[in-house]
C-alpha cells in the first residue's frame, strides 16, 4: 500500500453517466491483484472531505506507461467531480488496497457479474486469460446499453442476460448461474464462483453457493472513510457461528470475502 501522485490519462464517458478513468501511476504503485481497490482523493478542496474507494477495472504496463483503470458511474458529488477531470489533471491515490480474488488451482472459475459490478471481474478474466486458464463469464444487466466491456471478454465462455431481453437470455443472471451449474456438470470440487454487483444479487448468489456447498467469493462495496482499518467504519456482519461474532473491516479483510459467511441481511 502506497500514497502516490498520479495524473489523468483519459476520462471517457462510455455510456450516459458511466466513465472509464485511466490514471498514470508511478513505480511506487505496486502491481494490483484483481479485486483490490484504490482510495482516491477527488479534489484538493475541503469538500468532499473523504476519499472515495474504487475497484480496479484493469492495470496496464506498456513501455514506460503504468496505468490503473477505474470504471465508475456518476452517483453523487464525489463521482460528479471526478467525471469533470480532464487529461493531465493531478490526483493522489492510496493503493492497491484490500484483498483480491483467489482462484484455486484445478477449479473452473465461474464469474457472475451484475451491472457495473463487472469491473473487477473484467480484471480477473484478463488475468485468467493471461494464465491460459478456462473460465465461464455470466454477465447480467438491465439492457444491452449496460453491457460494458463485453467485447473484451476473451479466452472464456460468455453468457449474457438482460432484464429487457435486448440481448442474450431474458431474465436474471442468477437464472443463468443455475442453468450453467445444472447443465455444465459442475461440482463443488470442480468449480467455484466469483461475483460482484448489487447487494441483492450477491445475496442471492451466496445463498445458491451455500445451499450447494460451492466455494464463492464476492467483491463487496460500501463507504470507507480511511480504507486502512483504522476508523472501523466498514464492518461486515457475519452469519452466526462464522467467526465468533467478529466484524471484519471490509477495507482490510475485503473487499473480496467468502460470500457464504456474510450476513447479507444485516449488511448496510
Amino acid at each position: 500500500m502506497n500514497l502516490v501522485p498520479c495524473s489523468v490519462v483519459s476520462n471517457r464517458e462510455i455510456t450516459q453517466g458511466n466513465f472509464l478513468l485511466t490514471l498514470k501511476v508511478p513505480r511506487g504503485f505496486s502491481r494490483p491483484q484483481p479485486g483490490q481497490f484504490v482510495h482516491l482523493r477527488i479534489t484538493q478542496d475541503v469538500e468532499p472531505l473523504l476519499r472515495r474507494p474504487y475497484s480496479l477495472e484493469g492495470f496496464v504496463e506498456r513501455g514506460k506507461l503504468r496505468a490503473a483503470r477505474i470504471y465508475y458511474s456518476v452517483v453523487g458529488r464525489g463521482s460528479r467531480l471526478l467525471s469533470q477531470h480532464q487529461p493531465g489533471a493531478k490526483l493522489d491515490v492510496i493503493g492497491p488496497l484490500g484483498v483480491g480474488f483467489s482462484p484455486r488451482p484445478r477449479r473452473l472459475p465461474i464469474l457472475v457479474a451484475g451491472g457495473r459490478g463487472v469491473a473487477p471481474l473484467l480484471f480477473l478474466s484478463r488475468s485468467l486469460r493471461d494464465r491460459k486458464r478456462p473460465f465461464v463469464f455470466l454477465f447480467g444487466a438491465r439492457s444491452r446499453r449496460e453491457l460494458y466491456g463485453v467485447r473484451e471478454i476473451r479466452g472464456g465462455r460468455l453468457h449474457v442476460a438482460t432484464d429487457d431481453g435486448s440481448v442474450g437470455f431474458e431474465g436474471s443472471v442468477l437464472e443463468l448461474l443455475r442453468q450453467e451449474w445444472r447443465e455444465g456438470g459442475h461440482t463443488p470440487l470442480t468449480a467455484e464462483i466469483f461475483t460482484c454487483g448489487p447487494h441483492g444479487l450477491l445475496h442471492e448468489v451466496s445463498d445458491f453457493a451455500r445451499e450447494n456447498g460451492i466455494r464463492c467469493e464476492a467483491s463487496l462495496e460500501g463507504p470507507m472513510a480511511c480504507a486502512v482499518g483504522a476508523c472501523r467504519g466498514c464492518p461486515v456482519p457475519l452469519l452466526p457461528g462464522a467467526d465468533s461474532g467478529r466484524y471484519p473491516a471490509m477495507c482490510v479483510e475485503g473487499p473480496v470475502m467468502d460470500a457464504t459467511i456474510v450476513d447479507w441481511a444485516r449488511l448496510p
